[in-house]
């Protein structure tokens, strides 16, 4: 099943957390057509084990990820209404600043 990026106005964004032994999570973009998911993109991001939080060596690293991952989605004429997420930081910053200047062109 394929879904036009420009009729896409919801999508969905999870990420895998602690599901293998790998230091990976698995980011998804899920849209919906005639009642069925359907993957748009796929992100693996590499976690470090042990991020030192006292220094600013990987802050925001994260967000800078999902910003470029949804900015790819953008370049292909994905402009949903509404973006799903869960409580994680960085979808929910990176789905706003990527979204909502969207909006507000």
């Amino acid at each position: 099943m394929s879904v036009e990026p420009v009729q896409v106005k919801e999508i969905f964004i999870d990420a895998t957390y602690n599901t293998s032994k790998t230091q990976n999570h698995l980011y998804a973009i899920v849209s919906q057509e005639l009642g069925y998911g359907v993957p748009l993109g796929f992100m693996l991001m590499e976690i470090h084990p042990k991020e030192d939080t006292k220094s600013k060596k990987h802050a925001n690293e994260a967000l800078e990820c999902n910003k470029n991952f949804y900015s790819i989605l953008r370049e292909l004429g994905v402009m949903p209404r509404f973006v799903h997420t869960d409580k994680d930081f960085s979808e929910i910053s990176a789905s706003q600043v990527i979204y909502l200047r969207y909006l507000l062109e």
